[in-house]
């Protein structure tokens, strides 16, 4: 058996292994589908509202990522690096 000589040294960035996400997100930005979104749905009752643009965008990765069910956003909420790349703000 060969023992390879490797060293890797540690870091403190963040990794994710959702990076296919990041293409569908990309086309959500470069399509401005937020705004698009935001446009066409009734405007927030409250304060504390969600837009609607925030869930739809959290329904999209979610789907494209597999999920089954609303619970399996957790998943993006938890992924620190990726909300930090797509900069997205996820319903919680």
């Amino acid at each position: 058996m060969n023992i390879l000589n490797y060293k890797l040294s540690s870091t403190n960035e963040l990794l994710t292994a959702r990076i296919g996400l990041l293409a569908t997100a990309h086309t959500i930005n470069t399509l401005s589908l937020s705004n698009t979104i935001d446009q066409h749905f009734p405007a927030l009752g409250s304060n504390c509202a969600l837009k609607a643009s925030t869930f739809i965008n959290t329904l999209i990765l979610s789907q494209h990522e597999g999920a089954q069910c609303l619970d399996d956003t957790t998943h993006i909420v938890k992924d620190k690096a990726l909300r930090l790349i797509t900069n997205q703000s996820v319903p919680t």
